[in-house]
């Protein structure tokens, strides 16, 4: 007599196997996700870092030829309320005409404008910014050329006499960076 063992899988044996294959596959999508996360953290941090030194190096590059600072800044940055969030200056490296550059934060793009000053009667021959006419007035100030340096950027802050320091903050999504360096202007 032959007896047929075939059984199938209880119930229980059923329910113990999904519940380790759920488990297992749980414990790999959260250790997916987390890798996810730390690689956009990682990818998000390098990019405002490299923001920030792009908009450094510009801007120190330029500030150390000006001949000249318009904007007045603090000489240290004991009081935050002082402390100037843009630079204007002479714009030292063409000295065939007297222009200037502004370094601004225009939402939280950091922007560069190329601006001239000239006098209303001659248009054409540009003036430094503290000048002023035979009456007395002031000159009228033009920008040339806008564009955008650097983007991510929370605020810019600057203060100091020869010794010119600037924080720069950025953040992109929730990674944030503070990047700080001083230029010595070698013209003013």
């Amino acid at each position: 007599m032959k007896h047929n063992h075939n059984h199938g899988f209880s119930l229980i044996e059923i329910v113990i196997a999904v519940s380790i294959s759920t488990v297992i596959f749980l414990s790999i999508a959260a250790v997916f996700q987390i890798s996810e996360k730390s690689y956009l953290d990682t990818e998000n941090k390098a990019e405002i870092t490299q923001n920030g030194r792009v908009i450094l190096d510009r801007l120190s590059r330029e500030l150390r030829q000006s001949e000249d600072l318009v904007t007045t800044l603090p000489i240290d940055n004991s009081n935050p309320a002082s402390l100037a969030h843009e630079i204007v200056f002479q714009d030292g490296h063409d000295l065939s005409t007297i222009s200037y550059i502004r370094y601004y934060l225009n939402g939280s793009n950091i922007s560069r404008q190329s601006i001239v000053y000239y006098f209303p009667s001659d248009p054409s021959d540009y003036v430094f910014w503290h000048n002023t006419d035979k009456d007395g007035n002031a000159p009228t100030m033009k920008v040339l050329e806008e564009k955008v340096i650097g983007e991510y950027v929370d605020d810019i802050e600057f203060w100091g006499d020869e010794l010119i320091s600037i924080n720069l903050y950025l953040r992109k999504n929730n990674q944030s960076d503070t990047i700080f360096t001083s230029i010595y202007g070698r013209n003013f």
